[in-house]
């Protein structure tokens, strides 16, 4: 029969091993306590900090979309309050273009029309010029410049943005691997005008009609000639013109309906994510004062049984 010998060393060894394991469970849950957090070293839960990594990354990506479907929204709607604009512009140059080619108007005011025509021109010109936070939106990628421009007492007007043919789209992402294009040409919208030299057509025109701006100053011209055959031809552009300024805000639209979805579906699913966040590292403050108190009576029980082991053996007075 053997007899294991403990030594003193050894117990004194192990209580103050106890003891400061118990005082690092005691510092972690006042370091949780503090910050709020249930994870704040990896030793803590390697799971749930793989996890609140991969939804940090996560909603960190979502946030990016989020603020590209932002700056789309404010550009589309901009775009589309300019579309309208331009629309009901279009409408009254057709209500002056049939009274001009009215047989009982006089050419004074058939003169007085084209005036008017001549200050809706310059208001297509400022609408084709639009622009949000210093960019303009109907210029292609050139958006640091005014696309459109009329000289004073021209009436040329010239498109300095991408044309139809060039790679004019805008897109940003949406999604990942989703991409939606955020802006319109100027060209496809309004044309320009080169007296001088006639323009070529915009490849998006249709037959019959050389843009917005060409129809105008033409009807114009007829007005100040008194040329109602032609001031009815216009009249028949006009429609194509309306037709087109109407297909580009319809596109606007569309574009607007899957900005404001996508927008919606990242909210909703952000919140999702935030919740499943919040599960793993928010504390339950009740639980975990509770789990401090009995940390803190464990602890000072180790504190008592260290002090007991420590004391002065019979060895330390026979020296």
């Amino acid at each position: 029969m053997s007899i294991n010998r403990i030594s003193n060393g050894f117990m004194t060894s192990q209580s103050v091993g106890f003891m400061n394991q118990n005082m690092l469970l005691l510092s972690r849950l006042q370091e949780k306590l503090a910050s709020g957090n249930n994870i704040n070293h990896p030793s803590d839960d390697p799971v749930g900090l793989t996890k609140i990594l991969d939804l940090t990354n996560t909603l960190s990506t979502d946030e990016r979309y989020a603020r590209n479907i932002q700056g789309a929204q404010s550009e589309t709607q901009v775009a589309d309050s300019a579309l309208s604009s331009m629309t009901e512009l279009l409408h009254r140059a057709k209500d002056l273009a049939i009274q001009g080619a009215n047989v009982t108007t006089s050419q004074t005011g058939r003169n007085a029309l084209a005036q008017e025509i001549d200050g809706i021109i310059n208001q297509l010109v400022q609408l084709g010029n639009t622009s949000i936070g210093g960019k303009y939106i109907f210029g292609g990628k050139r958006t640091d410049a005014p696309p459109f421009d009329r000289p004073p007492g021209s009436d040329d007007i010239n498109y300095s943005g991408n044309l139809p043919t060039d790679n004019w789209r805008r897109t940003i992402e949406i999604s990942k691997g989703v991409t939606v294009d955020v802006n319109l040409n100027g060209q496809s919208i309004l044309g320009n005008v080169q007296t001088l030299a006639p323009a070529p057509l915009p490849p998006t025109f249709s037959p019959g009609s050389g843009g917005v701006f060409k129809t105008l100053v033409e009807l114009k011209l007829d007005l100040l000639g008194g040329n109602t055959t032609e001031i009815r031809q216009r009249l028949d552009e006009m429609d194509v013109n309306l037709d087109q300024v109407l297909a580009q805000q319809a596109t606007v639209g569309a574009s607007a309906n899957r900005l404001d979805l996508t927008a919606k579906r990242i909210e909703e699913r952000q919140g999702i994510l935030t919740q499943q966040y919040a599960d793993i590292q928010n504390i339950d403050a009740a639980k975990l004062i509770s789990d401090l108190n009995a940390m803190e009576n464990t602890f000072q029980t180790s504190l008592g049984v260290t002090a007991r082991v420590l004391q002065p053996s019979l060895l330390n007075y026979l020296r």
